[in-house]
């Protein structure tokens, strides 16, 4: 984001040379962007080394340097570091392996891979192969990768794993914290075959303040010790981790002044406001009109909270999430012709009732209504989804019913895996969901995923269909594992019978307290929600104490007392 920029600091240097051979099959390559580029996507470097016995070494160790340093750097800024990297590197192999399968020889296009990622204070590896990563920290080198290979005998070594060999790849990842003067060797065997880690230190010792001597040295040692083979090596040393400074960063997110409080009628850069459409303490939303009479939707951030880093950064956040998410379901953000004299983000505006509005008038809804409507939300959540963004705060408050159908709005709570990688000097804001709606692991600490976001849909079918929540009204005041583990689902057929038992037991299910119990995707449970699940079919057979155990107990109680009581009126009036 334009307001977080990375302190990340490196020296690097990088050679590749033939060595002996009559043509060099290794590739090398790296990309050191700055500004937003290196926030949230930080630094690349790959070595790969083609494998000799292949029919295209060269061309395969270049196609894949190449197309991960495009591609990695095309992948969305809201995805993780290795979902990005781990994707490019999974469509690189299967195109190497398509091209070995497509050629006249059939022969593979076959090449080790090895790449480091520093963003922000973190590195990531990513190996597959015999070339390798080095790590030079505190007076040790340390190996990062384990060599993909076995030895035949004292000559002759294969490769177990290899770019291009399989269409299915197994990629070894890892991460870990930076420290600042943290020194990294990428290199290919030529190097690290002839000279043992202890004599690699010898050299890093000596010149690790001289990247660019060091990996010359560091061939030409390889070369004097009789390497045959061709011969890589890249070196990074980290200057200053990306961490970011505490004073740059508030200086950075106040650069914008805070909008006053606005009035119907009054103008902002060209914004009339013709309406207020909500008000709260962390936020206004109005409806304004442009000079050219396009009707609009205007978040400006609340006075209170001038001085707080991290509440800018998040309102900051939520354009630049939005910009990101194209769904005909989710709330279009919209840019501005005109520069901003203060801190405020459009939106299209969407004439229309919210979702609660229409449940407050007509619950329960047709049993139709309700499943276009979730189809609908469900789209959208799924785009937000597929850029690692979670909503977090999905209420029928924040879905508008305009003429194209629901529409998702508000990313004031929404988590974005990529942003999370960022770190910041500040404690971040985060801003639960409403407690009714919520998944119970966002109260308990526990680590949201796309699970979370799914239960909030299943409360939001569950009270379209009988205005009522699955857990009654005790669920927002579980404030504790004890007190969660207590409550019981209210079958939705006891509310509604029109409401199938099949249906009933999909919507259960997306509710379950525990995300490890909801369904594995939102694609299955829409189709459990549309059809009966052929394992459900027979509920209405099954016994009442397996249909609802716990109801049936609680009746049990009730008639074995009610009979106690009987009993002992009986035994008095005998007496």
């Amino acid at each position: 984001m334009e307001h977080l920029n990375s302190s990340l600091r490196v020296q690097f240097s990088q050679h590749s040379t033939a060595g002996i051979k009559p043509d060099n099959q290794d590739t090398v390559g790296a990309r050191i962007p700055d500004g937003t580029l290196l926030t949230h996507k930080g630094i690349a470097m790959v070595v790969a080394d083609g494998v000799s016995s292949s029919f295209a070494a060269k061309q395969a160790s270049q196609a894949a340097v190449t197309g991960f340093l495009s591609d990695y750097y095309a992948t969305p800024e809201t995805w993780r570091t290795q979902t990005s990297a781990a994707r490019v590197i999974q469509a690189l192999n299967r195109h190497l392996w398509a091209l070995g399968r497509n050629s006249v020889r059939q022969e593979g296009h076959l090449t080790t891979f090895s790449a480091l990622i520093l963003k922000a204070d973190t590195g990531f590896t990513f190996h597959v192969g015999d070339s390798r990563i080095y790590r030079a920290r505190n007076g040790t080198v340390e190996r990062l990768t384990r060599d993909h290979s076995q030895r035949v005998d004292r000559k002759t070594t294969y490769l177990t794993r290899a770019l291009g060999a399989d269409p299915t790849l197994e990629i070894d990842m890892d991460s870990f914290e930076l420290e600042a003067g943290d020194l990294f060797l990428l290199t290919t065997d030529g190097v690290h075959d002839v000279l043992n880690d202890r004599e690699i230190w010898t050299f890093v010792e000596a010149l690790a303040q001289e990247p660019d001597r060091l990996a010359r040295q560091l061939i030409d040692a390889a070369m004097d010790h009789g390497s045959k083979d061709n011969l890589s090596v890249q070196i990074c040393r980290i200057d200053a981790k990306g961490t970011i400074c505490q004073e740059d960063s508030i200086k950075a997110l106040a650069q914008l002044p805070f909008p006053p409080v606005l009035d119907v009628g009054q103008c902002l850069d060209g914004l009339t406001v013709r309406q207020i459409l909500h008000e709260s303490e962390r936020s206004q939303i109005y409806k304004v009109e442009t000079e050219d009479g396009r009707l609009l939707a205007m978040k400006t951030p609340s006075p209170r909270y001038l001085d707080d880093p991290a509440y800018i950064e998040r309102f900051v956040q939520e354009s630049w999430i939005g910009s990101r998410i194209s769904s005909p379901q989710v709330v279009r953000v919209v840019e501005t012709t005109r520069a901003r004299s203060c801190l405020y983000y459009l939106t299209e505006y969407i004439s229309g009732p919210t979702l609660a509005e229409l449940i407050r008038q007509r619950a329960p809804f047709a049993i139709a209504d309700s499943l276009e409507i979730v189809e609908q939300i469900i789209r959208g959540v799924r785009a937000m989804h597929r850029r690692e963004t979670l909503h977090q705060d999905l209420k029928p408050a924040n879905i508008i019913m305009g003429k194209n159908g629901a529409v998702i709005v508000d990313f004031g709570s929404c988590a974005v895996a990529g942003l999370a990688e960022v770190n910041a000097p500040f404690v971040r804001d985060k801003v639960l969901g409403t407690l009714e709606y919520s998944a119970p692991e966002h109260r308990s600490g526990g680590k949201a995923g796309p699970a979370a976001d799914q239960f909030s849909l299943g409360v939001i079918v569950y009270e379209m269909l009988t205005g009522k929540k699955p857990y009654g009204d005790r669920y927002a005041t579980a404030a504790n594992p004890k007190a969660l583990h207590a409550l019981a689902y209210i079958p939705a057929t006891r509310i509604n019978p029109l409401v199938p038992v099949w249906m009933d037991k999909a919507i259960e299910k997306s509710v379950s307290l525990s995300p490890l119990r909801r369904y594995e995707a939102l694609s299955e449970w829409l189709t459990d929600l549309q059809r009966p699940n052929p394992g459900w079919l027979s509920l209405r057979e099954q016994p009442w104490i397996e249909r609802d155990p716990l109801r049936f107990w609680k009746t049990c109680a009730a008639v074995g007392w009610a009979v106690s009581l009987l009993l002992l009126v009986l035994m008095f009036k005998g007496n």
